[in-house]
């Protein structure tokens, strides 16, 4: 069974975050820390705050179960280099039915699972949250 995750970026401090997500009504969204070991849906919203840190929700991505040739998780979000090629870059989303990986050149999408062959083929090299365009300026790991 795939391990659910979500990972985004803090409001407080900008860093990222993985853990289990809270959506609220109004658009607002929070994360409970992966290693935490309580988890609750309490009315008392001073429980919420000290366990789940409160993320910006344009940079949720869920986690796909795979992982790429160094052992990094790879989420909805990510720039993804495939065999190796700086030239072919890929950004990880979600279509609505499965993943699918959009080739940053030319567009074309094909299903996760149609590009990543074994996971010594796939690398992180960032996302599109730190990368607004991964092919000028280069790419950061995110």
């Amino acid at each position: 069974m795939r391990e659910i995750l979500f990972r985004s970026k803090r409001l407080d401090n900008r860093e990222w975050i993985i853990g289990h997500l809270l959506k609220y009504e109004d658009g607002a969204a929070r994360i409970v820390p992966n290693n935490t070991d309580i988890f609750c849906f309490e009315k008392d919203e001073s429980i919420i705050q000290t366990i789940a840190n409160r993320v910006d929700p344009k940079t949720v991505g869920q986690y796909t179960g795979f992982v790429d040739k160094n052992g990094k998780k790879i989420f909805e979000g990510d720039i993804l280099s495939v065999c190796n090629s700086k030239a072919f870059l890929f950004v990880v989303e979600w279509n609505g039915n499965q993943y699918v990986l959009k080739c940053t050149t030319n567009g074309v999408s094909d299903n996760i699972l149609n590009v990543i062959e074994s996971p010594e083929d796939v690398e992180v090299v960032g996302n599109i949250y730190d990368n607004t365009n991964p092919l000028k300026g280069g790419v950061n790991d995110g």
